[in-house]
């Protein structure tokens, strides 16, 4: 089936049940299917038809949603990019994807305007974050349609109303002219999205999923023992421009009848004052968000028992975290526990989960259904037996189709093997235990050669944060001019222990020895600080951290166990 046909025979019976909560007003699928069909019949007004790419540039609102559904229902495959992008960035997208028609939140006209020049787009439809509030809250502007000037103050959006600019209302009422939809059957492998990898290490790359891979990763979720029930709560504070947010956070839940409570616009400081207004029984997100709700004054004595799971991913997992938060559910109240995720863009964003009766601290959890993960020596077939590190390769249903427009990158990471199936070499070193559970190390391209010798950032990441006075702690890579690269440690030091660096040094340095790690292990380097960097959607920008040595001149001189 194609997403739409999928959406439709999961809840056809259900029309009356509430599947979105913006802003207090609350959309039941009735509501939903017709939008959606008017929405499908404004971009037939338009133009678009089945295979052309619509590229939308917004957060989540309900207009996302029904455009993702309506162009799914014609053929038409959304591509969905970050508002943050700048007009060269978004100017990139467009062109990359040969995009007629844009979409996009009202509060990006100021880049939109210069990134549509020298591309093919024709119509620009402007949706506002205000557009579907209820009516108290339109009146009152609960999402303010105005942008900051370089001088800090509030500007008025002066959005034309002619050329290729049509604003929603308008987009939508013309769509009222056309009689029919022309509706696109199910096709193998036909394309339903395009979702972009994190481009931590380059340009982000285009990922055209199918279908199959939303639906596929959707039943997976469904078999998955989490607990959570049609009609449950679901908080999505999870952007919609990346393969988590697309797959996991806007067609899972829908499909599957949660009651989703939209954030536009989340600010991880706010997520408290998310978790006691809408009280959810399942919400997802990278390990900041949770850590954020952990530290709250708010939280202090606050009943979480309505939660079901929490699902997370992104990063790492640090042993010490999982730890804590299991321990900050159960004192709250809350049964549930740390279900950790692990996959990447190239599989739909999951392959992994760990649940209650199936985990063990510092695991990925097993594979999901349908799935199969091994490790394997790095750049080879040759699969390696239990509890051995190699290159953990995945092969599932959820495999994207490729890089769009993009073969050479598609065949260094989807590999045909000799057993005639394709399998992702994800550049993650792991290993599976004999129960089944997946670890991860580190990513190869993290993985430190400290004079022909392997550090694994991870493991000292892991070590570090069980020391008491570690708020938080971020391991690179740097150049060395005898070494070539040495580890180095960037610490966050709890309030009370800040002053009494020199002591730390001295004892993380021998946690390194009580674990057995090698003295090649030991940071070359440590530097106390008052954060770690973060990428956008709250992941630990490594490649800040490294950046910040480049700068520097070389070849600089470490010695072991300094403070920079």
């Amino acid at each position: 089936m194609t997403c739409y046909e999928v959406l439709w025979d999961y809840n056809k019976e259900h029309k009356g049940d509430e599947v979105l909560n913006y802003f207090g007003k609350k959309i039941t699928y009735q509501k939903l299917f017709d939008e959606i069909d008017k929405t499908a019949k404004a971009y037939v007004s338009l133009g678009v038809k089945a295979g052309d790419i619509v590229t939308i540039c917004g957060v989540s609102t309900p207009e996302l949603i029904y455009s993702f559904y309506a162009l799914n229902k014609i053929g038409a495959i959304p591509n969905v990019i970050d508002p943050r992008t700048n007009a060269k960035g978004i100017n990139r997208y467009l062109n990359e994807v040969d995009s007629q028609c844009l979409v996009t939140l009202d509060l990006c006209y100021p880049n939109v305007k210069n990134a549509i020049e020298n591309t093919k787009v024709e119509n620009v439809v402007v949706f506002s974050a205000n557009d579907s509030l209820p009516l108290p809250l339109k009146i009152g502007k609960q999402v303010s349609d105005k942008i900051k000037t370089k001088k800090g103050e509030l500007k008025p959006l002066d959005i034309p109303e002619q050329g290729p600019y049509i604003k929603w209302k308008d987009f939508i009422k013309n769509g009222q002219n056309v009689q029919k939809v022309p509706v696109k059957e199910y096709t193998k492998d036909y394309p339903a999205g395009i979702v972009h990898t994190g481009g931590t290490t380059g340009v982000p790359k285009a990922v055209l999923l199918s279908n199959e891979n939303f639906n596929a990763a959707m039943i997976q979720v469904q078999n998955c023992p989490s607990g959570v029930e049609r009609g449950d709560v679901f908080l999505n504070v999870i952007v919609p421009f990346v393969a988590f947010g697309t797959v996991l956070a806007l067609h899972t839940p829908t499909v599957l009848g949660w009651k989703t409570a939209l954030v536009p616009k989340f600010e991880v400081e706010k997520i408290d004052d998310l978790v006691i207004k809408h009280k959810p029984n399942v919400m997802m997100g990278v390990p900041t968000y949770f850590e954020t709700l952990m530290k709250s004054p708010k939280m202090i004595n606050h009943d979480l028992s309505h939660f079901k799971a929490i699902l997370g991913g992104g990063d790492k997992t640090l042993e010490q975290f999982e730890d804590s938060l299991n321990n900050f559910l159960r004192e709250h109240g809350s049964m549930a526990v740390y279900m950790k995720g692990y996959s990447l863009t190239e599989c739909s964003s999951v392959a992994t989960c760990s649940f209650k009766d199936i985990n063990a601290s510092g695991s990925n959890g097993i594979p999901l259904s349908k799935t199969t993960i091994s490790a394997f020596e790095p750049g080879t077939e040759e699969e390696l037996t239990y509890n051995n590190k190699g290159e953990l390769c995945i092969n599932t249903p959820t495999i994207m189709k490729g890089y769009l427009n993009n073969q050479e990158a598609t065949d260094e990471i989807k590999i045909k093997h000799s057993d005639g199936k394709y399998w992702i070499h994800t550049g993650d070193i792991g290993y599976v235990d004999e129960n089944g559970l997946i670890y991860t190390v580190d990513r190869i391209k993290r993985m430190i050669a400290r004079s022909g010798y392997k550090v694994f950032p991870s493991e000292l990441e892991n070590l570090f944060a069980k020391h008491p006075a570690v708020e938080a702690c971020a391991v690179v890579g740097v150049y060395d001019s005898v070494d070539k690269e040495v580890p180095k440690a960037h610490i966050v030091l709890k309030p009370d222990y800040i002053g009494e660096e020199e002591k730390i040094i001295s004892e993380l340095n021998e946690m390194i020895d009580e674990a057995g790690f090698p003295e090649y292990f030991t940071p070359a380097e440590y530097k106390f600080r008052t954060d770690i960097p973060l990428t956008d959607i709250g992941k630990v920008d490594f490649m800040a951290l490294k950046k910040e040595d480049e700068n520097l001149e070389k070849p600089k001189v470490k010695t072991i166990g300094g403070i920079a």
